[in-house]
């Protein structure tokens, strides 16, 4: 199943150093000069767990991300058929091949198969946030990551995701009221994340209409990259396309909507 992008999701940050790099063997001998300890066990533990790591995934974890690609393979392939609404567990689960439990334990609700519970986006949105340099605003760390992210939509490999993703989520009142409430939850998360940094009082609105703000960007830039990929636009022109209405949001974000939209 081609998921790239999913819904309400962007590119995460990079991924952490390989599980199976090799584990440096400790020095001869402390600082101290003397000696280190022999293991009780002769270092054979410490061996063993080396020669796992360097193994990578056992059998049993093998199995468990290959039904799990079955499982997503399958539900993907009704989906584009007959539409998210449309389509039962139990179907899904038959043509993958397991049973309906087995569905349920990968996926505990339905719409995970298409929304992922917890978006990337979220967590790399707040660490964007979270670790601005001095000087920069919440709502300009935010608004750079969001348009960022999202103008690499316009990359060609994305254009068959988004285009699948834009048809089964358009298709189904639950996916878009499932990405509704997503939003939302980005959104109190920043905004409860610049509440705490800036020590604001319950009574502020400040944090939630940054956040706010900065979700409905991000919201509006998707929907674009949606429609454009529906009517065929792809590749360069479509990231030309994002990066333009990216960078006008942005724009209101960090210097404020005074001189927008005023009556002539």
């Amino acid at each position: 199943m081609d998921r790239t992008p999913p819904a309400v999701e962007a590119p995460a940050p990079a991924p952490p150093p390989a599980v199976d790099a090799p584990v440096p063997s400790p020095p001869a001998a402390p600082p101290g000069g003397r000696p280190a300890p022999e293991p009780a066990d002769g270092g054979r533990a410490a061996r063993r767990r080396e020669r796992r790591e360097r193994r990578g995934p056992g059998v049993r974890e093998r199995r468990r991300l290959e039904t799990h690609d079955r499982i997503v393979e399958a539900a993907a392939a009704l989906f584009a058929e007959r539409g998210f609404d449309a389509v039962s567990v139990v179907e899904i689960a038959q043509r993958a091949g397991v049973v309906e439990k087995t569905v349920f334990n990968h996926f505990p609700v339905k719409e995970g198969l298409v929304l992922a519970t917890d978006p990337p986006m979220r967590r790399a949105l707040l660490a964007a946030v979270a670790g601005r340099p001095a000087g920069e605003s919440a709502a300009a760390a935010a608004g750079t990551f969001v348009v960022t992210a999202m103008t690499s939509l316009g990359d060609p490999e994305a254009a068959a995701g988004v285009a699948a993703m834009a048809r089964i989520v358009r298709g189904s009142r639950t996916l878009q009221a499932r990405e509704r409430e997503i939003l939302g939850e980005i959104t109190a998360a920043l905004a409860a994340q610049i509440r705490e940094e800036t020590g604001s009082d319950d009574g502020s609105v400040e944090p939630e209409l940054t956040a706010a703000a900065v979700t409905a960007l991000y919201g509006r830039l998707l929907e674009l990259a949606r429609d454009r990929v529906l009517a065929g636009v792809t590749g360069p022109e479509l990231g030309a396309e994002l990066r333009a209405a990216g960078r006008r949001g942005l724009s209101l974000l960090q210097f404020g909507l005074a001189g927008y939209a005023k009556r002539r």
